[in-house]
């Protein structure tokens, strides 16, 4: 059943828009609702975008949309992948300079666009811009001894990295508030014996050195992965 709710979706994102009759310019387009979807997703977050939301921005009624775009769940799928634009060019370089720069472009895109952090989990279609990507992907891979399931293996750990990274960046963590309350975490911690590893860190001030910004973290955690992958390609 599922999967019968999904092949309209996948054949909307992989088939172009039929043009109106001959001699009628059609007012809106699947292609101009998903923009403006987007934009609005921008400016005030993914709950905002809805279809009589979007309606109004395009000067229309909600009922009209459904004749480019059958629901909010396939607008939010069109989104998803057009947001996703298109990967790197990733011709030069050894395969762990052309991960980084994948992972790095990737991550610039959830920084555009932080909706997409919150759609992650409910996303089912596979579009062509996130086949792009795969394909960038498993191209920068082409010359690892690894097979197909080990390098889809390889992008998965990297896209889960970034995605946590970019929630850190980007999501309720990053907030003032959170970074507060973490601060008031440490300190009851530290007179916790429920935390007897994170309260022995913080009475010795590990904490209270310079840390890693948010950037550093994630190239830290990126180049221990390559670490890892390079690691074990060497021993196969």
């Amino acid at each position: 059943m599922a999967e019968d709710r999904a092949a309209p979706t996948f054949d909307l994102l992989w088939t172009a828009e039929r043009a109106g009759k001959r001699g009628r310019r059609p007012s809106l387009s699947r292609e101009t609702l998903v923009r403006v979807a987007i934009e609005l997703a921008d400016s005030e977050g993914i709950a905002a975008v809805t279809m009589h939301r979007l309606a109004a921005l395009v000067g229309s009624k909600a009922m009209s949309l459904y004749r480019y775009i059958p629901s909010k769940d396939a607008l939010l799928e069109l989104m998803w992948d057009a947001a996703m634009a298109d990967p790197p060019k990733l011709r030069s370089g050894r395969w762990r300079s052309k991960l980084t720069r994948w992972a790095a472009a990737s991550f610039q895109r959830l920084e555009q666009h932080p909706w997409l952090i919150e759609l992650a989990g409910s996303i089912q279609s596979v579009g062509p811009k996130w086949t792009d990507w795969l394909e960038a992907g498993l191209t920068a891979m082409t010359k690892l001894p690894l097979n197909a399931s080990e390098k889809l293996a390889v992008l998965t750990v990297i896209d889960g990295h970034l995605r946590s990274a970019a929630r850190l960046r980007f999501g309720v963590k990053a907030t003032p508030q959170w970074a507060a309350d973490f601060g008031r975490m440490l300190q009851r911690s530290a007179a916790d014996d429920a935390y007897p590893t994170l309260g022995a860190m913080v009475r010795r001030g590990e904490f209270d050195a310079a840390g890693m910004s948010m950037e550093q973290m994630f190239d830290f955690g990126l180049e221990r992965i390559l670490d890892g992958i390079e690691a074990y390609s060497e021993r196969r």
